[in-house]
């Protein structure tokens, strides 16, 4: 047997790990571009969202505060169709004052019930509340220190790792526990590091890489598909006419609420007229 023979093997196995060591740059190089689009996306994303509330969101509180109001003057007709006389508006008010006084009274009571249910069950089965404060704190320190801008390596690195901290920290102001897991399950990746001299650890790192890889294409996927993302693959545009269309639909819903309530405040003042006609009647009759 000749030495190139006897050395055939060595070479194979030689030729398997280059491959195998391209490959592991290829797909962390996809990884890396995966993340940078991610993080892209999520920015975008966010400045539609304030795009949006800065032209819709007044239009908005508008109608929820004239919904709000429509309801406790709805609330005052009817006590006013149940009296039998005419009641002030600070008489009707103070009636509504000790009916939301027991209400909430009754509601509290139902949550301490409940909450201390939960509490015993969460003692049983050794689980907290996922989505509280603590959570928030401890999930953004983790990516704090996984994605801080002064382990940036370059310049551009440092950007993209600003951009995800500000992604980070809306977030937590918002209370996105479920953002922060997604953020935190893309970033709390091995690095490249040092690679595997042993055959199979090699192999096992490719097919990891392969599996981030896939979970970060389906991240990515379902941020394009969401709402708010097909809304920004429309364009500039398609943007503007679906801003001013749900403009023109809030302000028909603005002027049903105005409609409401000056038809509700109509039927007081009617009701009132009624009960205070019906008082002088029966004044008169016991005169």
């Amino acid at each position: 047997m000749s030495r190139m023979e006897r050395r055939l093997p060595a070479t194979i196995a030689e030729l398997e790990r280059i491959e195998l060591e391209l490959e592991l740059l290829r797909r962390n190089a996809t990884i890396s571009h995966l993340r940078q689009a991610i993080t892209q996306e999520e920015l975008e994303q966010q400045s539609l969202r304030r795009v949006i509330e800065e032209r819709l969101g007044p239009l908005h509180r508008e109608i929820e505060q004239l919904k709000a109001e429509v309801n406790a003057l709805e609330a005052r007709l009817r006590r006013l169709l149940r009296a039998s006389r005419p009641l002030s508006d600070s008489e009707l008010d103070a009636q509504a004052a000790q009916e939301h006084a027991e209400e909430a009274a009754w509601r509290a009571e139902f949550r301490a019930q409940q909450s201390a249910r939960e509490t015993t069950q969460g003692r049983l089965l050794g689980s907290a509340n996922g989505h509280d404060d603590v959570l928030l704190r401890r999930l953004s320190r983790t990516l704090a220190r996984l994605i801080h801008p002064d382990l940036a390596q370059d310049g551009h690195d440092r950007a993209q790792r600003e951009a995800i901290m500000r992604i980070v920290n809306q977030a937590r102001e918002a209370g996105d526990v479920d953002q922060l897991r997604r953020l935190l399950a893309i970033w709390a990746r091995e690095d490249d590091g040092d690679r595997p001299y042993d055959i199979e650890a090699l192999r096992s790192r490719v097919a990891q890489r392969g599996v981030e890889c896939a979970e970060l294409r389906q991240q990515l996927q379902r941020l394009r598909r969401s709402d708010l993302g097909h809304l920004l693959a429309k364009g500039r545009d398609e943007v503007e006419r679906y801003l001013r269309h749900r403009e023109v639909t809030l302000r028909r819903e603005l002027a049903v609420q105005r409609l409401r309530r000056r038809r509700v405040l109509r039927l007081i003042e009617e009701r009132r007229l009624e009960l205070s006609r019906r008082a002088d009647a029966e004044a008169r009759r016991s005169s």
